[in-house]
């Protein structure tokens, strides 16, 4: 058997294990940036967010945090404060494993509060944290207008006051600001390993995810969406 016959009978045993789903989301509330604009910012940042255990053969936190400085426009000079987008080929970008990560989060919630452990069955979560992946083509998933328009650039920066208490219960009162895109859209493949997560499993997931949101802001509503879901031909 020739090397292209072996590649090619390894992709078709590879892509007959996958139902394969495109996947898009409506923002129907403001999407916002969440990365530190400033580069001294975003090693603490993704510190800050990385699992317990990272898997195998994962990138490390140097490698991640080099890869989005490459994503930034003038890190070293960025306003402290400011949280922005990534960009890639001048086209505003989310990484697909925030949004896998967001799948997971909300897959979690739902085990716990909603559906429960059903006996003798894997639980919703185990299903969906080991059986739902982005296309692995695209590691950066741009940001789109409703009619499909690439974006190029925020549409606004938003100031918003925040208000806690110091060690000491003394006030601290400053200020944050924050890229909005709208109306944003973003559109992705699913993979999902065998029959692990249906599509009405899926429904549920991002019928959750909507409301609760993606990405920055979501305590103040930002990133609330309408997703469609359709199994790819």
């Amino acid at each position: 058997m020739s090397i292209t016959e072996k590649e090619t009978k390894t992709k078709e045993r590879n892509d007959s294990i996958w139902t394969v789903y495109n996947v898009r989301w409506d923002f129907i509330r403001d999407l916002c940036g969440s990365v530190p604009a400033n580069g001294n910012l975003v090693g603490p940042w993704l510190d800050s967010r990385a699992p317990d255990v990272m898997p195998a053969g994962g990138k490390s936190i140097d490698e991640i945090t080099e890869e989005v400085l490459d994503t930034l426009t003038n890190p070293t000079t960025a306003a402290i404060p400011l949280r922005v987008f990534q960009k890639k080929n001048e086209v505003l970008v989310v990484r697909e494993d925030t949004i896998r990560a967001h799948l997971k989060d909300c897959a979690r919630v739902i085990s716990a509060q909603f559906i429960g452990k059903i006996k003798g069955e894997r639980s919703f979560a185990t299903r969906v944290v080991n059986g739902a992946y982005l296309d692995e083509a695209n590691e950066y998933i741009p940001i789109l207008r409703p009619d499909g328009t690439p974006v190029t650039a925020a549409d606004e920066v938003l100031d918003k006051p925040v208000h806690a208490r110091g060690p000491r219960g003394e006030p601290i009162n400053a200020l944050k600001s924050f890229e909005v895109v709208r109306p944003a859209m973003i559109k992705f493949r699913l993979k999902i390993l065998g029959t692990s997560v249906s599509i009405k499993d899926l429904s549920t997931l991002m019928n959750y995810g909507g409301t609760h949101g993606y990405g920055g802001e979501r305590s103040a509503g930002g990133g609330k969406y309408i997703a469609t879901i359709e199994e790819a031909s």
